[in-house]
C-alpha cells in the first residue's frame, strides 16, 4: 500500500481514519449486496464467523454440457472491520475471496461484483489489484491497476463524496485520471 500511496499522491491515513472511512462505506456494501440478492441470484451464506459485514454466495457462472454448475459455489465475503484485511490469520480467507472466480469472471458481467471491487480499492488502494500479464519468450509485462476507471469514480461521484469527503474524492479523481499512478507496468525477464 506504501507504494502505491506514493504513486497516486495520496497519503496513507492512520488505522482510525482507514477504519471509520470503511465504516462510512458499509451502507454502500450493503445497497451493493441487496442488488446482488434481488438482481442477480446471489443468496445469504450462513456464517458463524460475526466479524462479517456479509457473507453471499451464489452458483458457478460456469456450466456442464447437461446444464449443471461446473464448480463450486462462489463466494463474497466482507469484513466488518477493514483491520480484517491486514490480519494474518484472515490471511488465506481474503485470498480465497480476491483470487476466486468472483473477481476474476463474474465482475465482468455482474456491476455490483465490480462496483465492490472499485470501491475496496478506493477504500484501500494498492490491497486490491486486478494484473494482466503478456508473456512473451524472453520477458513477461505484468500491468497491474490499483484504481478503479476515472468514468467509474465520476458516475459514483455524490456516495464517493460521502464516503471521503470533497478533498480525498478530488484526490482520488486526479489519481484515477493519470495512468502513471492509477496502473503500474513490471517488466519480468525469464
Amino acid at each position: 500500500m506504501d507504494d502505491w500511496a506514493r504513486r497516486t499522491h495520496i497519503p496513507l491515513t492512520t488505522a482510525d481514519a482507514l477504519g471509520a472511512t470503511y465504516a462510512r462505506a458499509h451502507r454502500w456494501f450493503h445497497a451493493l449486496k441487496t442488488r446482488l440478492v434481488r438482481e442477480h441470484k446471489w443468496s445469504d451464506a450462513p456464517s458463524p464467523d460475526h466479524r462479517l459485514l456479509f457473507s453471499l454466495e451464489t452458483s458457478s457462472i460456469w456450466r456442464s454440457s447437461a446444464g449443471l454448475p461446473a464448480g463450486p459455489q462462489l463466494k463474497l465475503q466482507l469484513p466488518i472491520h477493514a483491520s480484517s484485511f491486514f490480519s494474518p490469520e484472515r490471511r488465506v480467507q481474503w485470498q480465497m475471496v480476491f483470487h476466486s472466480d468472483t473477481f476474476e469472471s463474474v465482475r465482468k458481467i455482474c456491476p455490483p461484483v465490480n462496483d465492490i471491487l472499485n470501491l475496496i480499492q478506493c477504500l484501500l488502494t494498492g490491497l486490491v489489484t486486478i494484473s494482466f500479464e503478456e508473456r512473451l519468450p524472453e520477458v513477461t509485462y505484468r500491468t497491474i491497476r490499483g484504481l478503479p476507471p476515472v468514468e467509474w469514480i465520476t458516475q459514483n461521484e455524490r456516495d464517493l463524496l460521502q464516503v471521503f469527503g470533497p478533498d480525498h474524492y478530488r484526490a482520488l479523481a486526479r489519481a484515477c485520471r493519470d495512468t502513471q499512478s492509477s496502473f503500474k507496468l513490471e517488466v519480468v525477464s525469464h
